[in-house]
């Protein structure tokens, strides 16, 4: 009896497993939460940065334009000295010498002259008077010639002695820095040894380069209408771009430059174009040959479409975005980022428009045609002094 009671429990165990086995249990999905953000179109202050190099505004050599003896330095290397001060003497004795020579060699030619203008009015009056041939006229009008030919010769001999003797005291050719010296004194030099180098460091230059590519991308937005310039009218009438320094610690150069000069061609070679900005350096806080980041400012992008970097992800195709559309499904949406601004953002330049909802976090738990739960926050202005509507002159 026992053995029968058994026997039925198990059967009646089996046939329950087989029906807990064969019944479909309903799948549970839930719906992931994100954070997403409603974008919309900001006018952008752009700081385009690059790699620069300060070069003083004027660099020359001051050179020796005679030989000699160097007798004296008259500067402090490394001090400022100005247009017209005397920085070396050569030896002038020999020079001196030359000139006086060239002095009584031009009074000994003077006196030659009158005696032969003395001569040629005798000669022409006589000749006149028929007493003396026609080559005796034309032999005293030939040396007057030739004696006043002498004059201007001997001038121009004492013209060079003058202007070699004055090369032996050497001048400042512009104001600025003195390097060091590069011959001492005592010292033979020749003609165009360089003696030492002024360079002028107020103003100061700032080279360079953009690339052609960045420049064609800026050209091509300008041509849109996307790009202007917030500066005001120069006293010249046209507007001028202003740009900063900053030193390669991070420090902010306190003066604002002036984008002066673009260079008319690219560089073959590295494909780029060189322009300059010119600083004032009343203090000498920017010394020649220094590294520096440039940035140019005054440039805003009007109607940009701004999200923060991290809802930029990359693929096979390029950038791309998730988007939700009206009914809460994930999209992915190619996009062209263009400049980088503020504290991790990027300019959206195709792909997105006003209104667009943009999934910024919880990335990784949305899939393409899924839905998504998200929290909406409204699009705040990414930089501290984005330009107003007013402030851009159309």
């Amino acid at each position: 009896m026992k053995k029968a009671n058994y026997l039925m429990f198990s059967a009646v165990a089996l046939f329950l497993l087989s029906g807990c086995k064969d019944e479909k249990q309903p799948e549970i999905t839930t719906v992931p939460t994100v954070e997403a953000v409603r974008v919309s179109p900001q006018n952008v202050p752009l700081d385009l940065e690059y790699s620069a190099r300060t070069l003083g505004s004027k660099e020359t050599a001051v050179r020796a334009r005679v030989s000699g003896i160097l007798i004296k330095r008259n500067y402090v290397e490394g001090t400022q000295v100005n247009e017209g001060d005397v920085l070396f003497e050569i030896d002038h004795e020999p020079y001196r010498v030359v000139l006086e020579q060239a002095k009584a060699k031009l009074a000994q030619s003077k006196a030659q002259l009158t005696a032969a203008e003395a001569q040629w009015k005798r000669v022409s009056k006589l000749f006149e008077e028929r007493i003396v041939s026609e080559k005796s006229r034309d032999d005293a009008k030939a040396n007057l010639d030739a004696l006043r030919a002498a004059v201007k010769l001997a001038q121009a001999e004492v013209d060079s002695a003058q202007l070699n003797l004055d090369y032996t005291t050497v001048t400042a050719p512009i104001a600025g820095i003195t390097s060091m010296e590069t011959v001492s004194e005592g010292s033979l030099v020749a003609v165009n040894d360089q003696l030492t180098t002024i360079t002028q460091l107020d103003p100061m230059y700032v080279l360079f380069s953009a690339s052609e590519n960045e420049l064609f991308k800026l050209a091509s937005m300008v041509e849109k209408g996307l790009i202007v310039n917030t500066s005001n009218f120069s006293s010249e009438g046209s507007r001028k771009i202003t740009a900063r320094v900053h030193y390669n610690n991070g420090a902010l150069y306190p003066e604002e430059g002036e984008i002066d000069f673009i260079n008319p061609s690219i560089d073959e070679t590295t494909g780029t174009l060189r322009l300059r900005a010119t600083f004032p350096n009343k203090d000498k806080r920017l010394i020649p040959g220094q590294f520096v980041r440039l940035s140019i400012g005054n440039i805003v992008r009007k109607d940009a479409i701004v999200i923060p970097q991290e809802a930029v992800m990359q693929g096979a195709k390029g950038a791309f975005v998730y988007r939700l559309s009206s009914q809460n499904m994930v999209e992915s949406v190619p996009v062209e980022t263009g400049a980088q601004i503020g504290d991790g953002y990027w300019i959206i330049d195709e792909g997105l428009k006003d209104g667009d909802v943009v999934i910024t976090n919880g990335l990784m738990k949305v899939r393409t045609g899924s839905p998504a739960q998200a929290t909406i926050s409204v699009q705040q202005p990414v930089a501290e002094n984005a330009a107003t509507d007013e402030d851009i002159q159309k």
